[in-house]
C-alpha cells in the first residue's frame, strides 16, 4: 500500500509539471523573438546578446526566429522605457539591458519610466568584474598617470556605466578628470579613445576585455588603471583597487552600492505585463541556451568569461539594490552624475 501510494504521488507530480509545462508551451506562440540591445554594435552588450540569440530559439516551443536589434540610447534607459511601456508582452521582445539604467528610478531620475522590480528578469548573461581602460598611445597607463594629467574620459549616456563609474571617481575619488559624454556605445568610445579625443573609459567588463577587446588590452594597447571589485580580477593586472583610494567607511557603503551591481551585468527583462506562463518559459529557455554545447562551444573559442545567473536569482539581486537606503540612494545620485 505505502509503495502505491508513494507511486501514485510520484506519477501526479510528474501530471502536474507536464501539465505546467504544456500550459506555458501552449502560452508562448511567438513565430519571431526580437532580442533588443540597448547599446549599437560592436561592443561587449551586442557580442553577448548575439551570443544568446543564436542559441535560444531552440530552447523556446515552436524553436522561433530570435532577431537581434540594437536600440542604443541613455546607456540602455531609452530600451527600459520602451519595454515598460510599450513593447509587446507576449515573449516576442526580450530587452538586455544595463543592469545601472535598470536602478535609474531608484535613483529618482525623472527620464526613468519604469520600475526595475516591475520587469520580469529571465536572467543574467555574466557576473562580472569592472573597471576603467586608458589607451595608452595617449601617455596615460596608470592611475597615477590620469591623476597627472587629469585625463579625458569617454562615456555613453549620463544611465550608462562609462559615464556613472567616470562621474564617481571624479566626486567622490576626487580624481581631477573631464568626463566627456554622448557616444553611442562601447565601440564609438573605443574609436574615441583611438582618434585621440579621449584616454580613458569605463565601464568595461571582464568579457568585454576578453571579448572584443581583448587583441588591443593583451597587446598593450588598453590597459586598465582602476578596478572595481570587492575582490582584485587577476586578468586586470595592476589596475588600483577602487577600495585603496576610498577611505571612509560611508564612501565604502557607498562604493559597494554603485558598483556591486555591476556583477549584474548584463540582465535581459520581458514586459511588466508578460503573462506568468511565457515568463517561466522564458527562463527556462535562458538556462537551457547557457548551457548549450554549441553556445559553450563558442565561448571556449573566443576565449570569453560566462557566468550566468538564473531568472529567479536576477529578480532577487535586483531587488537587494532597489531596496537601499533613502541615504546611499541620494549620495550616489549626487555621486554618479555631472
Amino acid at each position: 500500500m505505502i509503495r502505491f501510494v508513494e507511486l501514485r504521488a510520484a506519477l501526479l507530480g510528474v501530471a502536474m509539471f507536464a501539465s505546467g509545462a504544456g500550459a506555458s508551451a501552449q502560452e508562448f506562440s511567438a513565430k519571431t523573438v526580437n532580442l533588443v540591445i540597448g547599446f549599437g554594435p560592436g561592443g561587449g552588450y551586442d557580442l553577448n546578446g548575439r551570443l544568446l540569440a543564436r542559441h535560444l530559439g531552440r530552447h523556446l516551443p515552436g524553436q522561433p526566429t530570435v532577431a537581434v536589434q540594437n536600440m542604443p540610447g541613455g546607456g540602455s534607459l531609452n530600451l527600459a522605457n520602451v519595454t515598460a511601456n510599450t513593447a509587446p508582452a507576449d515573449g516576442s521582445h526580450i530587452a538586455l539591458l544595463n543592469s545601472a539604467a535598470a536602478l535609474e528610478p531608484v535613483l529618482g531620475n525623472p527620464a526613468a519610466k519604469f520600475e526595475a522590480g516591475r520587469f520580469h528578469w529571465i536572467g543574467n548573461m555574466n557576473r562580472e568584474r569592472v573597471g576603467c581602460a586608458a589607451w595608452t598611445a595617449s601617455g596615460v597607463a596608470t592611475w597615477d598617470d590620469v591623476v597627472k594629467r587629469g585625463a579625458r574620459f569617454g562615456g555613453v549616456g549620463a544611465a550608462g556605466t562609462s559615464s556613472q563609474h567616470a562621474y564617481f571617481l571624479k566626486n567622490v575619488a576626487k580624481a581631477p578628470i573631464t568626463v566627456i559624454t554622448g557616444y553611442r556605445g562601447s565601440n564609438e568610445v573605443n574609436l574615441a579613445l583611438q582618434r585621440g579625443e579621449a584616454e580613458v573609459t569605463c565601464g568595461l567588463f571582464l568579457s568585454s576585455m576578453k571579448g572584443p577587446y581583448r587583441q588591443d588590452y593583451e597587446a598593450g594597447k588598453l590597459r586598465m588603471v582602476i578596478q572595481f571589485g570587492r575582490q582584485n580580477e587577476p586578468y586586470f593586472k595592476d589596475a588600483v583597487s577602487i577600495f585603496e583610494i576610498v577611505k571612509s567607511e560611508a564612501d565604502r557603503q557607498l562604493t559597494e552600492f554603485v558598483f556591486g551591481q555591476a556583477e549584474i551585468s548584463r540582465p535581459l527583462a520581458l514586459p511588466p505585463a508578460t503573462p506568468a506562463g511565457i515568463v517561466q518559459t522564458m527562463r527556462r529557455a535562458f538556462d537551457l541556451a547557457t548551457k548549450d554545447p554549441g553556445l559553450l562551444a563558442e565561448v571556449a573559442k573566443a576565449g570569453l568569461a560566462l557566468a550566468p545567473m538564473s531568472g529567479e536569482e536576477t529578480q532577487k539581486e535586483l531587488a537587494r539594490f532597489a531596496g537601499v537606503s533613502s541615504e546611499i540612494a541620494k549620495r550616489a545620485r549626487a555621486a554618479i552624475r555631472p
